[in-house]
């Protein structure tokens, strides 16, 4: 195996791609070839379900490690680099129903497939995860023949008061975290946990190990780097954990593989 000197865990959405922004830049695909050759690689770090995730950096591919569903799914070069965290699936039938009991809509990244309610498929998000290709809809829960990574609730109301709830439902078991202004995820393991496997499958140092983020999922992450970085543009509520600021993620990184 390739000896590396350090590793970058980046998050995707507001990190990678600004918020807004729906292709990942050249300057960005440029950065990691550079880093590579220089002996540093990427693990793209991301709350997406992987089949939306790894055509984005498909000119990357075999350059970079994809931690999909904060870390439920890791993948390099198209094989598992360590085996999946899943939800039992008696618990997932009843976060499922749970989350539909409070009219939020429960998005089910599984191994095989993003399954959703067929009562949401009205939605304009549900129309987004059709489009692709990669969507099941199902009636009840019962239907879904797959094994279950990672629960996402888009909240049509107050989401505040629900992601409390599902914290004290769930919260001592799965990680309950906001991921959007309208979504948070329950999930079996966390960034931070994807960061710490993932640097000692490749035998790099932590001290060596740099994350960039912007939202409260990627809080483990940052902590479990070496040095963290926080995007200028997240919200106030997870600058007060005060990491330093970067403002131009492809320029932040350009000068640690330059030092």
């Amino acid at each position: 195996m390739q000896a590396y000197k350090g590793m970058f865990f980046c998050d995707v959405d507001g990190t990678i791609l600004p918020h807004g922004q729906r292709e990942v830049s050249p300057a960005f695909f440029s950065l990691v070839r550079e880093a590579y050759g220089k002996g540093y690689l990427f693990c793209i770090s991301s709350g997406r379900f992987h089949r939306s995730l790894l055509p984005l950096f498909a000119e990357v591919q075999d350059l970079v490690v994809f931690s999909a569903s904060n870390g439920c799914k890791i993948l390099y070069r198209n094989e598992p680099l360590i085996p999946n965290h899943g939800i039992d699936a008696s618990i997932a039938r009843t976060i499922t129903r749970t989350l539909q009991s409070w009219n939020a809509i429960p998005l089910i990244s599984g191994d095989k497939a993003m399954h959703l309610p067929l009562a949401s498929q009205e939605t304009q998000r549900a129309k987004g995860y059709l489009a692709k290709g990669y969507t099941n809809w199902f009636g009840s829960y019962d239907e879904i023949e797959d094994d279950v990574l990672q629960i996402t609730a888009v909240v049509l109301g107050e989401k505040q008061s629900l992601v409390m709830q599902a914290r004290e439902l769930w919260g001592s078991s799965y990680h309950v975290v906001t991921t959007g202004t309208d979504i948070f995820d329950i999930c079996p393991t966390s960034k931070g946990d994807s960061l710490v496997a993932v640097s000692k499958y490749f035998g790099i140092d932590r001290g060596r190990t740099y994350a960039f983020g912007d939202e409260e999922n990627d809080i483990p992450m940052l902590r479990a780097a070496g040095k963290a970085y926080l995007m200028g543009e997240a919200h106030d509520g997870v600058k007060a954990h005060q990491f330093e600021l970067c403002h131009d993620l492809v320029e932040t990184i350009s000068s640690l593989i330059q030092a």
